[in-house]
């Protein structure tokens, strides 16, 4: 089984290669002559006749190009409603020369996925090739609709199309409003190119007015194990400087300025285009010890996170609600101190007002205290999530399932007064979705240091990287991405409960699958108060 996958892996990244080479050199045939006529261009298709001196000959298939034409048409042949697996195909069949099934090839991908920018775009880009220019420019036009930050819609721009007014973004897949005696978005693709000559005779592409781009997906998971350490290390320093106060307070909020709201601070995904905005935001965290006793405790907590967007994003608007309750108990060992924790989470998540899904968590976890007060921390998650939304084909884009994760820290306290503690941290985990694009196994590693610069200020940075592998992912470029994140915090202490911080950051998604290539930056201020 493992020599079966890694051959699999290899000819992924071969077919990736050589898709990727062949397209950008088609690509820019296109661009550069518009009267490019491919050689399989049927006799009576309608279209400039070609000189020799406009001709451009196509080199025969090579070994490799028709294996990956096999392996792409057996994959559309098995699963024949992926949109991106039909795009991949047409672009192949473009390279070869064979304009006639790419277009079919792409008009199956929007017949599947009507928001495929990627799709508009190669179907855009064969149509201007045939001098069809209106029926051309009606697909680029719809992808500086839905991708106006993309690559796709600087070439689109490169070309002297107009930017029409920008798409808002939103969660859900939009509805069609189409009546019976409207065309619908299915309409305008057949299976035969020449009903594509007369872009007057096109009905109206999918209305975007007011309409929002769809998203690639979210899941209510925190970009790695550093928020969940933050969370112990503000519990044990309350249990240490208030043992007998039955509440815990901790409550940060602010304004923020980010770069790709459709990114949220606890999603692990994506939405296909980055958007910017102010937003204000709240993340509250409590605890309530209605049984206390001399080594136990148990209680109710309430954990959240909301923001509220500029009016323009406020379809992103998000509120998290996760009440929960817990349970924990200390003991010796050793000689050092150990505090065994249970916890259960319920999150209820909200884009503006509609429900997005809810998540049942269940934590075990353990920190050590060692007499020189330095500190180990474990944790084991289980954790089983529900979506709204399944997606169009849900054996691949749901992302219902258990995610099951493992996490150690070492808290190090340091003989320097300026820097008095370091943590360092590592999680491994497994997200079993029942959609086989979100399927997932990922590591990564985490730290943050305290530099306490005066009695009153301290500066916190912050910083994250690992490595997210989807072994089942559908389309022939692989998602698999590297992930990486630097973040600092300088805190000014007004009084023992109230502070207050400026903030910056950065989070970049790394992979080779553009869909899900992206980056996001923020900076604020910050209130906290604590209790």
């Amino acid at each position: 089984m493992t020599d079966l996958n890694g051959h699999l892996r290899i000819l992924v990244l071969t077919a990736w290669t050589g898709v990727f080479s062949v397209h950008s050199i088609a690509t820019a045939q296109d661009v550069a002559n518009p009267g490019f006529t491919p050689a399989s261009q049927n006799s009576d298709s309608p279209g400039p006749t070609s000189t020799p001196d406009q001709a451009t000959s196509v080199a025969p298939p090579s070994p490799a190009q028709m294996r990956m034409l096999a392996m792409l048409q057996q994959k559309v042949a098995s699963n024949p409603n992926h949109s991106d697996s039909w795009r991949t195909l047409g672009r192949l069949q473009k390279a070869l020369g064979d304009v006639d099934s790419s277009i079919e090839s792409n008009r199956k991908a929007l017949e599947l996925d009507p928001f495929n920018a990627a799709a508009h775009f190669d179907l855009g880009q064969l149509l201007h090739g045939l001098s069809r220019l209106e029926a051309a420019r009606s697909h680029l036009t719809e992808v500086l609709k839905i991708a106006p930050s993309s690559s796709y819609a600087d070439q689109v721009r490169a070309m002297g199309i107009e930017t029409p007014t920008p798409a808002l973004a939103q969660l859900a897949a939009p509805t069609s409003s189409a009546t019976a005696a409207e065309p619908s978005a299915m309409d305008w693709m057949t299976s035969d190119p020449a009903n594509v000559a007369q872009a007057s005779e096109l009905p109206i592409p999918p209305n975007f007015a007011g309409v929002p781009t769809q998203t690639v997906g979210y899941e209510i998971q925190t970009f790695d194990g550093s928020d969940d350490l933050e969370n112990r290390l503000r519990q044990l320093e309350s249990e240490a400087e208030s043992p007998t106060s039955p509440f815990r307070i901790f409550l940060e909020t602010g304004l923020l300025y980010n770069t790709n709201v459709t990114l949220t601070p606890i999603s692990r995904d994506l939405a296909q285009d980055e958007q910017a905005t102010f937003q204000w935001f709240a993340s509250p965290d409590l605890d309530w010890k209605l049984i206390r006793r001399e080594n136990s405790r148990a209680g109710l907590m309430f954990r959240g996170y909301f923001t509220a967007n500029e009016s323009q994003f406020q379809e992103f608007n998000l509120a998290s609600f996760q009440p929960g309750a817990f349970a924990e108990r200390d003991f010796l060992f050793g000689g050092n101190e150990v505090i065994g924790r249970m916890e259960y989470v319920f999150s209820n998540d909200f884009f503006d007002g509609n429900q997005v899904g809810d998540r049942h968590a269940g934590t075990a976890s353990f920190t050590v205290i060692r007499p020189d007060l330095n500190a180990w921390y474990g944790y084991t998650t289980i954790a089983q999530s529900n979506f709204e939304d399944d997606g169009v084909t849900p054996t691949q884009t749901s992302l219902d399932g258990t995610t099951l994760t493992f996490g150690a820290s070492h808290f190090k306290r340091t003989n320097w007064e300026a820097l008095p503690m370091v943590a360092l941290g590592t999680d491994l985990e497994y997200a079993n979705t029942k959609g086989d694009d979100y399927r997932y196994l990922s590591i990564n590693l985490h730290g943050s240091t305290d530099w306490q610069i005066s009695a009153r200020w301290k500066f916190t940075p912050t910083w994250g990287v690992g490595y997210r592998n989807y072994p089942d992912f559908t389309d022939p470029i692989g998602r698999d991405e590297i992930f990486w994140r630097v973040h600092g915090k300088l805190s000014y202490q007004l009084t023992e409960q109230l502070s207050l911080s400026a903030v910056a950051g950065h989070d970049r998604f790394a992979s080779d699958n553009e869909d899900f290539d992206t980056e996001r930056s923020e900076v604020g201020f910050l209130i906290g108060f604590k209790r």
